[in-house]
């Protein structure tokens, strides 16, 4: 396990300097690589499932900080513009070692969203057991005793139309529980784990104002998974950005699903500020994953106003193909 922990830490730290590198030859961050976040994410998931607090993350960060430091620091010592170059490269530095830490502590969230869908998975096939065990099972059995009941009497009388009637309802109630079933054995219930991570989030937060509403609406369950994980990352991006800068009162978050995409407003009441004027990290953050899924995302703000972040993701039979059988686009 050591060993594991050690090349993966290495890997990350080559990430970190080549992103260092990145900056200080060309002036800005290197765009947003998809497979590496996904990697880095799915690290920390796997650190917190093996109980590896996101604090021990913080801790290596800050350890390479001061080493690569330090390297620099003697690497330029008495080196002609060194202090020059050891201020330009220490923000990038600083800024890649944050973007993996940040890449990190998501794939964390998401092993805790991945909890919740699991539990509403279990619970919903324990739900479907029952009802195949009990009403299922009752109801076939009802239907064998009353053919056998039929089969009793004698043939040559009309059938007494109760008895059809009956034997239909009880046909019917068999096929409804069927489906009921089948329904509960293939969801995935990304909306509720959706909701459900929104506002776990807002309460590790210990927001006691503004006020947060959440209402994510997806009536038939058309959220793929996968793309459940990507809204979930920038909502979450928004509200922290509302709760951090905005100095509001209240928050609210609305979230709208249909078979062809999916729909975020993030807004508040809250100071507001320019768009063109301020483009910070987290919002270009922001317009990198939305753009890497197809989408877009259109903020509305003026000083003093408020601000609404609208995210539009389209669905595609890409984003349910990690969702397995029994999922589809609703068409």
């Amino acid at each position: 396990m050591h060993a594991e922990i050690w090349l993966s830490c290495r890997e990350q730290a080559r990430h970190i300097l080549a992103e260092c590198a990145h900056a200080l030859r060309h002036g800005n961050s290197a765009p947003l690589n998809p497979q590496l976040s996904r990697k880095t994410r799915k690290l920390g998931g796997a650190r917190i499932s093996q109980g590896v607090t996101p604090v021990y993350s913080v801790r290596a960060g800050s350890l390479f900080f001061n080493l690569t430091l330090g390297f620099l620091g003697r690497l330029l010592e008495g080196s002609p513009g060194s202090e020059h170059y050891l201020m330009k490269a220490l923000p990038a530095l600083q800024t890649a070692i944050t973007r993996r830490l940040e890449e990190g502590s998501t794939g964390q969230e998401l092993f805790l969203l991945d909890v919740v869908r699991d539990a509403a998975q279990q619970g919903r096939h324990g739900m479907a057991r029952e009802i195949h065990d009990r009403i299922g099972s009752s109801a076939s059995l009802a239907l064998r005793q009353l053919e056998l009941y039929e089969l009793t009497q004698n043939s040559s009388p009309p059938t007494d139309v109760r008895l059809s009637s009956l034997k239909q309802a009880i046909l019917e109630t068999l096929y409804t529980t069927r489906d009921i079933v089948t329904e509960l054995r293939t969801r995935s219930d990304s909306t509720r784990s959706l909701q459900v991570a929104l506002s776990a989030f807002v309460t590790a937060m210990a927001v006691e104002e503004p006020s947060v509403e959440i209402r994510v609406t997806d009536p038939d369950d058309l959220l793929p998974s996968a793309l459940c994980d990507e809204l979930f990352i920038m909502v979450r991006e928004c509200l922290r950005n509302a709760l951090a800068h905005a100095s509001a009162s209240r928050v609210t978050i609305d979230v709208e699903v249909d078979a062809h995409q999916a729909r975020a407003v993030v807004g508040d009441d809250g100071i507001g500020f320019s768009p063109a004027k301020q483009r910070g990290n987290g919002l270009a953050s922001l317009h990198e994953r939305a753009l890497l899924l197809g989408g877009e995302v259109t903020i509305t703000s003026t000083p003093g106003a408020g601000t609404a972040v609208m995210l539009s993701v389209p669905i595609t039979e890409e984003n349910h193909a990690d969702d397995g059988p029994g999922r589809g686009t609703g068409d």
